[in-house]
């Protein structure tokens, strides 16, 4: 999932579009200016006109006991109702407006911001102290109000308080930049949490749920030699080694490889999502034509990106609609604690796809937006089976965060679940026992082995477990 450190630029642009030369139909313009709070979210937006006329939103990050950004941007482009945002041409954001609210959407992103207008701007800018020692303190303490405000109450991941009025009193008592990042590494490594992290200060740190690995932890470059000694056949790139394929397999079996979500064109997500598109065109072409009986579709390293993409994937593999996910965002000033549950399903494709059996590859490697194509694909039917291992566990979108003194925060603040109201954060989408196998371990990439292969293999041809072996002949 996209992080969102530059979108609320996007957003200071989009909603000046709306009253300056993308203006909406009716007059409407007028009543885009002035002050907008999102629900949840934490961001407050001043539209306001500039000398020339053009109107301008600046847009700040709030806390209840901070006020801090100021980013300003201008439209570049509308369509219909919508309004589209961002800076160079490149479209960052899309709004529209509802009745009282403004609805606002980050192309790629499932779901909206709701965003409501405020009687006057609240005391934005807050003052950032001069003193280098006081300026540390407040940095301190934005940080864990935004996390105090934002971050859920996950089962598998709590902020203890104590922490924060110990730490406090330590950064008080040695009060350094080197104290303060260490602080505020502690408090992101005992979270766990690959969407949290900060930086500042030569500094940059995200969390991990112990005991898993990330991308950088494998040698990626050996995983193809692995899993093409267990198919047994060459894999076929069609997006570099970002989608790639392999037909021809034992049983009338196909295999499809995706290792993330986003940058296929490094342009735009219009352009990410066109390039996709053509490319699962061609791989499901060639599954209808060589008449595939089941489908071996191997996310065991995906490192996310857009969740629309994720979901357009999974609009492939089924023929009838079905619920995919459920998101709410943090927003401790309502009742139950978050904003209302936006519900996202999955619609049929009508270009080519496949909709018969499923094997599932899964790991600890499944991160973000590949765990939402996970998710997304629960509800289908024939329901996939999962083998390997549990997926990382982060789904939430990253939520960015301006600290005082060129410090940044990045954090999980939405809550997925299933249609059963389930959460995988911080345990991961689990992978029943029987179908668990090792994955891209330095044992089996060493021996060009694939359990998790061989096990969909056998499991798609309805043969008992080991009939494939996980080493092929001659692997060392």
């Amino acid at each position: 999932m996209a992080r969102r450190r530059w979108l609320w630029v996007g957003i200071a642009a989009m909603l000046t579009a709306c009253s300056g030369p993308g203006r909406v139909p009716g007059g409407r313009n007028a009543a885009i200016e002035g002050t907008w709070q999102s629900t949840g979210y934490g961001y407050v937006f001043d539209i306001a006109r500039d000398g020339a006329g053009n109107t301008r939103l600046t847009s700040y990050d709030r806390t209840a006991g901070s006020c801090l950004g100021g980013d300003s941007s201008a439209p570049v482009g509308r369509e219909g109702d919508a309004t589209s945002f961002g800076e160079d041409g490149e479209a960052e954001l899309v709004v529209r407006r509802r009745g009282d609210r403004l609805i606002v959407r980050e192309p790629g992103s499932a779901g909206h911001i709701r965003m409501n207008r405020l009687q006057e701007l609240p005391d934005c800018p807050s003052a950032i102290s001069g003193n280098a020692a006081d300026r540390r303190l407040q940095t301190f303490d934005v940080f864990w109000q935004n996390l105090t405000e934002h971050y859920p109450p996950y089962a598998h991941r709590k902020l203890d308080t104590a922490d924060r009025k110990r730490d406090r009193a330590a950064l008080a008592e040695h009060n350094t930049d080197r104290t303060l990042g260490e602080l505020l590494g502690d408090t992101v490594r005992e979270l766990g949490d690959m969407h949290t992290g900060v930086e500042g200060e030569d500094l940059s740190l995200y969390g991990r749920r112990p005991g898993t690995r990330e991308s950088d932890d494998v040698d990626t470059d050996a995983l193809r030699p692995a899993i093409e000694a267990r198919l047994g056949e060459r894999l076929t790139p069609v997006i570099d080694d970002k989608v790639e394929y392999a037909g021809g397999l034992p049983d009338g079996l196909g295999y499809l490889r995706v290792t993330q979500f986003d940058d296929f064109a490094d342009e735009s997500y219009d352009a990410d999502r066109k390039k996709f598109e053509q490319a699962l065109d061609t791989v499901f072409a060639v599954a209808e034509q060589d008449g595939w009986r089941g489908l071996v579709l191997d996310l065991r390293l995906n490192d996310g990106g857009f969740d629309d993409l994720s979901l357009a994937l999974a609009s492939r593999l089924t023929d009838e609609p079905h619920f995919a996910f459920q998101k709410r965002a943090r927003d401790t000033r309502a009742a139950s604690g978050f904003t209302p549950y936006q519900k996202l399903r999955v619609s049929p494709s009508a270009r080519p796809g496949f909709h018969g059996p499923v094997a599932l590859l899964v790991s600890d490697l499944t991160v973000s937006a590949g765990e939402t194509a996970v998710m997304a694909l629960l509800n289908r039917s024939p329901k996939p089976t999962l083998i390997g291992r549990p997926t990382q566990g982060v789904f939430s979108d990253q939520l960015s965060r301006t600290l005082p003194g060129d410090w940044f925060l990045d954090l999980s603040n939405e809550d997925y679940r299933d249609a059963a109201g389930q959460s995988f954060e911080g345990r991961g989408i689990p992978v029943p026992r029987e179908f668990r196998t090792p994955v891209f371990t330095a044992t089996e990439i060493g021996r060009r082995c694939d359990s998790a292969v061989a096990r969909a293999l056998d499991h798609l041809a309805d043969k008992p477990p080991g009939t494939t072996r996980p080493c092929p002949r001659g692997s060392t």
